[in-house]
């Protein structure tokens, strides 16, 4: 059971809001490559207005740069109920941990114990929520106990046209959500546009064998004020207006023993390029201490020859919930399956190993599009928590072609499962009811190495 929530607070909207992980983003300002920011940096004052500093009007500015598309044509791809109640705990960011770690397991969030870290731990090593304080200074919304629902596009989305009121929720028992914020981050990136994360009150943590269970089913998008887009080929503008997609599952079910039938987070598209670097930047206040954290930056031109995206719907992907996927971590969570000429399928399971496809060689190096490359990784490594995953090839073209699958095994031969940032971490308390692991599933590879389908586009008020 989850503490019962406050009233909700909504203070006058500078921009739309953001995924806790995004503030997390922000806060690694800090100092030293390896460090996280302190609590400091990170909160305002317990006694300041709301209405302090915030970069919401950053994240609106309308710049993609070599932006993925993943379809042909302009659609919903998805929508999931990613996690409940963490965004906005009062006291979450106190600088003394036994206040901060109390408000946060009183709310139903985890609280990571550490063992191994290389920079002095911090908030965000500890757990996946934030104050309302932490909220606002990126979204310019000020909510207590926020969800988060993501919304996935087929193509990026033009940023100025986004905010909460774009967006009808129904819930399961037919009562409309209207979400306070809506946002791209924590996918700040110029290339990272196909993510949508919205702000409200979505859901509870009931299985859905309970009669009080609560979770969006559908989403529709409505005409307002600034009516959403999404931006084509060449730079063409489609209005997404009347677009839908509904949605059966909760993350907070009862899990079965089949992996299969786990209702965490999941790869709903992978595609497969040439390594390429466009639209590797953000905005300033974001990407410090992330960034760079592309392929080349963490295995060099020689390694980094082709890049396998990968991206993710129910939330982020982590280990446990809280902690950081780290760049060698290819091996614990995902297999890639190549397709010979003559139909033998042959498993890429290792990292640095070499593999010969129809006698071609191919070779996986890590992953990347994390955090920033250092000479060791442990439980304080700080990566930037979104929904592009990149997997980094070296090889022949004659193999890469031919990689059609990529699969979460989640579950035996070394295999485990991820989560978004409601999971468990590492220290779940008793009887409380945390986010679901991922399913067992695969997903066929888009093949871009001749049309990587990415789209750029500037407009300035």
């Amino acid at each position: 059971m989850t503490a019962t929530r406050r009233s909700l607070k909504i203070l006058p909207v500078l921009s739309a809001g953001a995924l806790a992980a995004s503030l997390l983003v922000w806060a690694g300002a800090g100092s030293g490559a390896n460090a996280a920011p302190t609590n400091d940096a990170l909160a305002m004052p317990s006694n300041a207005s709301p209405d302090g500093p915030t970069i919401a009007p950053i994240l609106k500015r309308d710049i993609l740069v070599g932006a993925d598309m993943w379809d042909t044509v302009p659609r919903l791809m998805s929508l999931t109920l990613n996690f409940e109640g963490i965004i906005g705990i009062p006291q979450a960011d106190d600088p003394d941990f036994d206040i901060a770690s109390a408000a946060v397991i009183a709310a139903g969030g985890a609280w990571n114990t550490l063992t191994e870290c290389s920079s002095t731990p911090t908030t965000i090593s500890h757990t996946t929520a934030v104050s309302p304080e932490q909220y606002y200074s990126v979204s310019g919304v000020y909510g207590e106990f926020l969800d988060v629902v993501q919304v996935q596009t087929s193509w990026p989305v033009r940023p100025s046209t986004l905010d909460g009121a774009d967006f009808r929720v129904t819930l399961n028992d037919g009562t409309i959500a209207e979400p306070v914020a809506a946002m791209i981050v924590p996918n700040f990136e110029y290339n990272e546009r196909s993510v949508l994360i919205l702000n409200g009150e979505f859901g509870n943590r009931f299985p859905k064998s309970d009669p009080r269970v609560r979770y969006p089913v559908k989403v529709e998008i409505v005409k307002d004020a600034t009516p959403l887009q999404l931006v084509g080929p060449k730079g063409t503008l489609v209005s997404a207006v009347g677009m839908s997609i509904t949605n059966d599952k909760t993350p907070y079910d009862d899990q079965p023993a089949d992996p299969r039938k786990w209702t965490g987070p999941k790869i709903i598209a992978a595609k497969l390029t040439r390594m390429s670097t466009l639209g590797e930047n953000g905005p300033a206040p974001l990407k410090k201490n992330l960034l760079p954290n592309d392929g080349i930056s963490m295995y060099g031109e020689d390694k980094a020859q082709f890049r396998l995206r990968m991206l993710t719907v129910g939330g982020a992907f982590s280990p446990d919930g809280i902690f950081g996927l780290h760049p060698g971590d290819f091996r614990k969570h995902f297999r890639l399956v190549a397709i010979e000429k003559d139909g033998t399928r042959v498993p890429l399971t290792d990292a640095g190993k070499t593999y010969r496809i129809d006698g071609h060689p191919i070779r996986v190096e890590g992953l990347a599009d994390l955090g920033v490359k250092q000479d060791t990784y442990d439980q304080c490594y700080q990566e930037d928590s979104e929904n592009q995953i990149d997997v980094i090839l070296s090889g022949s073209a004659k193999a890469a072609k031919r990689i059609a699958i990529l699969q979460i095994p989640a579950q035996g031969n070394g295999y485990s499962p991820l989560y978004n940032d409601g999971g468990p971490g590492n220290n779940p308390t008793p009887g409380v009811r945390y986010t679901a692991p991922s399913p067992r599933h695969s997903v066929s590879i888009i093949n871009g190495l001749k049309d990587p389908m990415r789209v750029t586009f500037r407009r300035t008020p």
